[in-house]
This record gives C-alpha cells, structure tokens and sequence, in this order.
C-alpha cells in the first residue's frame, strides 16, 4: 500500500486517516514547540512517535519517508527555537535517528502483515469450492470467484455485507447459515442443520435447496469452521458451498441399479434352488431304482454336486448380506444357535459355552458360525465332537472352535481363507470377510492328525462379556 494518491483520497476511510493523521501531526508538533519553549522536552517528543506509528501501519510503502519528514521537523524545532551545543545535537540526532527506526520497523511489519493477509485471501480467492468468509460481527470480509459463479453476486456487491446477506443467495432469505451459527453462537447449530456432523473439525451438513438454480434445485454441501485468534477467541468463521447432485444423482442410480440386481439375482437363486431340489429328489428315487453299482455310484457323484452347487448358491447369498447393514453387538451363544439350527449335526457331540459373550460384530456372523462348523461335519474329517468357547487374553477374546477330526496339515493352512474353486475354501474366505469389517481376524492353530481349531480373535474394544466390569 503506497501513501494516500488522488485516487485513494476519494475513499472515505482514507479520507478519515488522512485527517487524522494531519490533525495528530499538527497537535504533536504545537505541543512540542510549546513545550520548549517552556523548557519542557524529555515528555512531548516521544508524541512524535504516535503519527510516524499510524502512519507506518496504514501506509508502509511511505512509512520512511512519512518518518523522515516528522524527523526533520522535530531538529528543525529545536534548532529554531533552542539552538543546541554540540553534545545536545548528539542526543536529538539520536533521537531523530530513533523515530526513523520506529517508523521503519513498523512500516515493514504491516507491509508483511499485508502481504501475509493478500496471500490468505488469494488462497480464498482460487480455491475450486465456492468459499465466503465472514468476520465476528457477521460481515462479509471474503467472497471468492468460484461464489460468483454459483450465486451470480459479484464480490464487490457482497464485501462488507452483514445482516445475513451472504443467506439470500443461497434460502431467499435473511437467516444464519453455519458460519453465522459459530461465530454468533445463536442457538444449537443443530436446530438448524439437523443433518449436521462434524468431520475432522469442521462443521458439514448437505442440503437440498429446490428453489435454486432458477427452479431445478440442487444438493448442497456446506462445510465451515470458525476463525480464532492466538487466545482461542472467535473473530470469525469461513464456509465453503460445494454442489453436489450429480454426485447424490450417481449414487442414487447405483443404488437403484445395485438394488434390481440384487432383486434379479435373488429371482434367478430362487429358481435354481428349486430346480436343483427337484434334480435331488429324482436321483434320490433313482438310487432306490438301480441296482448296478457303477449306476449307484453315477448317481452319488451327481447328488454331491447337486449338493455342492446348493452350497454355493446359500453363500452366493450370504456374500449379498455382508455390510448391508451396520454392526451391532451381538449375542456369540445366539449365533451360534442360529448356524446350528441350518445343519444336520447328527451323532455329533456339539457343546457352546459362551453365553455371556457379546461382540461387536457385522449382522452376519451367525454365517462365519455355520461355515466352520459345516467344515467340521464332513465325512473326511472324521470329527466326532466339536467344542466352541472363548478364553480372554492381553491382547483382547478368542472365540474358540475346535473338533477332534483329522484336523488341517500345516502346508495347507496358510490357503484356508484364500478365495478358491473349492467350496470348502469359499465358505472360509466369506467369514474372514465378515469378521475383517469390524477387526476381528482368524486363524487355524490346530494340530494334524488331532484335530483342527479355529481361533476368532477380537480386539480389546470389540467385545464385553456381560456382569464383568473391564
């Protein structure tokens, strides 16, 4: 900023420094002459520091040259009013030489603090976000381009602008949008944002605005924080407006889209479980028909992939329900029930003791259940038992499941909860899946022939075992 021209002259805050600044200059410089003239110095020359001060800060392009011309008044004064001795003159140029400096000093920390605020509002001025500004009293101090565009207000028509104008381009009426709300405390932010929340110290909330836009309405995201100085006080608040329905539009589509083809897919299991029924029913008779072994046998192979592909479309089905909906803390013991009452456990011993246990788990976690004790059942495996309970460790719960069966060779367990071909390795990578939303892990730690274990291990935070204080 240079000294006030003919141009900034027109301006009614410079006028006012100006007038100012001539009026405090002339005063300082009365006072002074009066002063020695009765011999009073040491007091009324420092009152030369206050116009080279003001000065300096409001115009620190000719801060120096404003405090040379204060210097050169004061020796002049003295030198008319009271011609010194040498050692006199000594200390006034001293002090001449101390008035520049303090104009100096001054002038190039407002010029920094200037350039350091231009710098601020350039950032504002290019950010892709349409992006406004306002101070403590509400007033409008920052109205970038990408705001421009969106509302049709031009800067210079919004800069300075209180009383909620910043609100008019967005409602069509005067109210506190949520840079207002932090910085005038007026009322909950969230009585008028109920869909508010807070995201890394910021405040977000999306709106739908049907009136903008010249009638066809859009999603809004607004997002503010508020500004505060070094002793923590609010002087003031900043919001960025970013449109975002093509964005609400896309994944409405995709919802849309995921949903019919979740629809489609249950139609198409829906049919093949039928169809693979009846298949099932015909050579279960046919078994009963023949006689020839070889036929017998035929049959038996086309009943265990019958068998095998029933399977794979109850997992098919399982995968579409993993995430759709939130995690929640769980009964372990219901689970449990839940996936033996969709098996044929036979002759085998089954024993749960984990009736206090919960975890915080996805909906789904009565399938990992299923999936590792549907392992444990098979005729390979030779299992004639299986035991699940837990055990509380450093480092958070185990929920056990082990059998007695033949259990896994060590080359093999590092590829249990791989995606393979075979269903057996399918139904394990789903429930590793299912467990990994919420943290949880798995892993195999039994011993070959003595039988396998299956170790669940959840994290400190994700399980409560219910009547124990942790």
């Amino acid at each position: 900023m240079h000294f006030p021209g003919p141009t900034i002259i027109m301006h009614p805050v410079h006028r006012k420094r100006i007038v100012l600044l001539f009026c405090l200059t002339v005063l300082t410089i009365g006072v002074n002459i009066l002063g020695i003239m009765t011999g009073i110095t040491a007091v009324v020359s420092p009152l030369f520091f206050f116009p080279v001060i003001l000065a300096s800060y409001w115009y620190p392009g000719r801060g120096l040259v404003f405090s040379l011309g204060i210097s050169a008044i004061y020796g002049l004064i003295v030198y008319l009013y009271t011609p010194p001795d040498t050692m006199e003159w000594i200390i006034i140029l001293v002090g001449m030489t101390f008035v520049i400096l303090i104009g100096v000093v001054v002038a190039l920390l407002s010029w920094n603090l200037s350039r350091f605020e231009q710098q601020l509002l350039e950032i504002i001025e290019f950010l892709p976000d349409a992006t406004f500004a306002i101070d403590r009293e509400g007033r409008i101090i920052a109205w970038n381009r990408a705001i421009e565009v969106m509302t049709g207000l031009p800067k210079d028509a919004m800069l300075k602008q209180g009383n909620y104008e910043y609100a008019l381009a967005f409602y069509g009426e005067r109210r506190p949008m949520i840079a207002g709300l932090l910085v005038t405390n007026e009322g909950h932010i969230g009585d008028k944002y109920p869909q508010i929340r807070q995201e890394s110290g910021k405040f977000v909330s999306e709106v739908y605005l049907p009136h903008f836009h010249g009638e066809r309405g859009v999603y809004l995201r607004f997002s503010a924080t508020a500004l505060v100085d070094a002793n923590g006080s609010v002087t003031g608040a900043i919001e960025s407006v970013r449109d975002i329905t093509e964005q609400v539009m896309t994944e409405s589509a995709l919802e849309n889209t995921g949903h019919r083809l979740n629809t489609l897919a249950g139609i198409l299991r829906y049919d093949m479980s039928r169809k693979l029924a009846v298949l099932y029913g015909q050579l279960q008779f046919g078994v009963m028909k023949f006689r020839d072994p070889e036929v017998i046998s035929f049959i038996a192979d086309l009943k265990e992939s019958v068998s095998g592909l029933t399977r794979q479309i109850d997992i098919s089905r399982d995968f579409r329900d993993i995430g759709a909906t939130p995690p929640s803390w769980i009964a372990v013991q219901d689970a449990i029930g839940t996936a033996a009452a969709r098996l044929n456990l036979g002759n085998i011993i089954f024993h749960t003791w984990a009736e206090r246990l919960s975890v915080f788990s996805d909906p789904q976690l009565s399938v990992v259940f299923y999936h590792l004790i549907h392992n444990a059942l098979k005729e390979t495996t030779g299992a004639t038992k299986i035991i699940i309970t837990y055990q509380i460790r450093e480092n958070g719960c185990a929920i056990i499941i082990e059998d007695d069966g033949v259990g896994i060779p060590d080359a093999e367990k590092g590829l249990l909860f791989g995606q393979r071909e075979d269903s057996y390795g399918r139904g394990l990578f789903l429930a590793s899946e299912i467990l990994s939303i919420t943290r949880m892990s798995i892993r195999e730690s039994g011993r070959y022939q003595v039988g396998a274990r299956f170790e669940i291990l959840v994290p400190p935070e994700g399980y409560r075992i219910e009547g124990m204080e942790r």
